[in-house]
C-alpha cells in the first residue's frame, strides 16, 4: 500500500512540476477574469468549452455576438481566456491604435508559436524586434510597385484558367461553391508569383502540398482553442505531432526543392535576377473591354469595383484576426492589461461595429467614398492590419484580387445563393 501511495504522489509532483508555469500563468491571469469584459469564464480553464467542438463559421459568430453585448455594455475592448492565455480583443480602432501605432510592442502572440516550426522565426511569425526590422528590410523591396507590375503576366493566366474551370460548371443547375475554386487560383498565383514554380493546384486538386497546407491550417485552429492540443505528451499520444510533422516535411520537401531549382536557373543564366446588370461589370468592359488582359496603367479608373472590393473586406475580412504579445503593460481605456497578455486584433470585430459603420451587415461600397473614408479613425479599417507590422504582400493581394475579378465577372454573372443579408446594388 505504501508503494501505491508513493506512486501516486510521484505522479502527483511530476504533474505540479510540469505544469507548475502554466498554473502559475493561470493564478496570474485570472486575476482579470471579472476586470476586463468578455464572456464568463471558469476560474481554470477559462473560455475552453465555449469553443469546444466548433466549426470556424460557428467561431466567427461566437465572437461577433460577444463583441456585440460589450459594445452594449459600452465597452471598446473584450478578453477571453484559454487557460494560461490571455487573449483581449479591440473593438474599434480607437482602441487597436494604442497597439498598432507601437514601435517597440511588435511581438506576434502565442498562437504564431504553432507556425515556426514550418516558417521559421522570421517576418511572419518571428519575435525579437531587430531579426524582425531586418528581415522586412530585405523582403520590402520585393512588393515595390515596380515588381508588382511584372506579376500581372502571371494574375491574368491563373486567372483565365479559373475561368475555364468555372466555365465547365456554368450550365449547371445547382449552386456551385466557388470559395475553393478561388482559393486554389489563389495558391498558384502566389506559387508562380513569389516562388516561381507551377503548382497547378486549379487543375491538380491532390497536389501534396494542397493537401499538407488544408490539413496544417486544421491543425492550427485545433491547437489555438482545444487545451489538449497545448499539452505536447498528449498532442504527441493522440497522433497529432505525427500530423503536424508529416505536414511539415511536405511544404518545406517543397519549398527547399524550388529554392533549389531557383538557384540553379540563376546560376546557369536560364532567368534573370530582375524583372519588370452589375455596375462593376460596366466598369471593367468600359476599362477593359471583353477580353482584354488587366493592366496596371488602367487600374486607377477602377473606382467603383476598388469601394467593391474594399467593402467585400470589411464584411468578410481576408484574416479574422492577427496577435501581439505584449512585452510590458499597457493601459486601454483606463484598463491595464497585463504584460504577457496576448493583444487580438481583429479586422473581423472592428469592421462590424454599428457605431462606425451603421446596419454592419448590409453590403455598402458607398462606405468607401472619400467623404465616408474622412469621418472613420485610421484603424476602423484595416484588412491588412495596420502599423509596422502590417501585411508586407497587401499590394500583392489587392492586384491579384482585381485581375481575378476582372477575369470572372467578365465572363460569368454571379447569384447569392443561400439566406443572405440584403444588399445594395453592386
Amino acid at each position: 500500500m505504501t508503494l501505491i501511495y508513493l506512486f501516486i504522489f510521484s505522479i502527483f509532483l511530476f504533474f505540479v512540476s510540469f505544469f507548475w508555469k502554466t498554473i502559475k500563468r493561470i493564478l496570474r491571469f485570472r486575476k482579470f477574469d471579472n476586470k476586463i469584459p468578455g464572456p464568463p469564464t471558469s476560474p481554470i480553464l477559462g473560455n475552453v468549452q465555449t469553443f469546444r467542438n466548433k466549426s470556424t463559421v460557428e467561431l466567427n459568430q461566437i465572437f461577433l455576438d460577444a463583441a456585440e453585448k460589450c459594445r452594449n455594455s459600452k465597452s471598446n475592448y473584450m478578453k477571453y481566456r484559454i487557460l494560461d492565455k490571455l487573449f483581449v480583443l479591440p473593438l474599434n480602432g480607437k482602441s487597436a491604435a494604442k497597439i498598432l501605432e507601437s514601435s517597440s510592442e511588435l511581438n506576434k502572440g502565442d498562437d504564431y508559436d504553432f507556425f515556426e516550426p514550418w516558417l521559421g522565426g522570421g517576418i511572419l511569425v518571428g519575435r525579437g524586434e531587430e531579426k524582425w526590422r531586418t528581415h522586412r528590410k530585405l523582403l520590402t523591396p520585393s512588393f515595390h510597385f515596380a515588381k508588382l507590375e511584372g506579376y500581372l503576366e502571371v494574375f491574368n493566366t491563373e486567372s483565365r484558367i479559373l475561368v475555364s474551370c468555372l466555365d465547365e460548371l456554368s450550365d449547371s443547375s445547382n449552386p456551385i461553391d466557388i470559395f475553393p475554386y478561388i482559393k486554389r487560383c489563389a495558391l498558384d498565383i502566389i506559387c508562380a508569383a513569389v516562388m516561381g514554380t507551377k503548382v497547378d493546384a486549379q487543375l491538380y486538386h491532390n497536389h501534396p502540398y494542397v493537401n499538407a497546407v488544408e490539413m496544417f491550417s486544421v491543425l492550427v485552429i485545433e491547437n489555438a482553442i482545444n487545451p489538449i492540443f497545448q499539452i505536447p505528451p498528449l498532442f504527441w499520444l493522440l497522433g497529432y505531432q505525427k500530423q503536424k510533422e508529416e505536414c511539415i516535411k511536405v511544404m518545406k520537401e517543397f519549398s527547399t526543392s524550388v529554392i533549389s531549382e531557383r538557384k540553379a536557373a540563376l546560376d546557369s543564366g536560364e532567368i534573370e535576377k530582375e524583372t519588370k446588370k452589375h455596375k462593376v461589370y460596366k466598369e471593367l468592359v468600359k476599362v477593359f473591354g471583353g477580353d482584354e488582359d488587366v493592366t496596371y496603367e488602367k487600374m486607377s479608373e477602377l473606382e467603383y469595383t476598388e469601394r467593391v472590393l474594399k467593402e467585400s473586406k470589411r464584411l468578410v475580412a481576408p484574416v479574422p484576426m492577427v496577435q501581439r504579445k505584449i512585452i510590458s503593460d499597457m493601459e486601454i481605456d483606463g484598463i491595464t492589461i497585463p504584460s504577457g497578455a496576448n493583444i487580438s486584433i481583429s479586422p473581423m470585430l472592428i469592421h462590424k461595429n454599428p457605431e462606425v459603420f451603421p446596419n454592419p451587415a448590409i453590403f455598402d461600397p458607398d462606405r468607401f467614398l472619400p467623404d465616408e473614408i474622412s469621418k472613420r479613425n485610421a484603424f476602423d479599417y484595416i484588412p491588412f492590419s495596420a502599423g509596422l507590422r502590417n501585411c508586407v504582400g497587401q499590394k500583392f493581394a489587392q492586384i491579384n484580387e482585381k485581375v481575378m475579378i476582372a477575369h470572372i465577372l467578365r465572363n460569368f454573372r454571379l447569384e447569392p445563393c443561400g439566406v443572405t443579408k440584403p444588399a445594395l446594388e453592386v
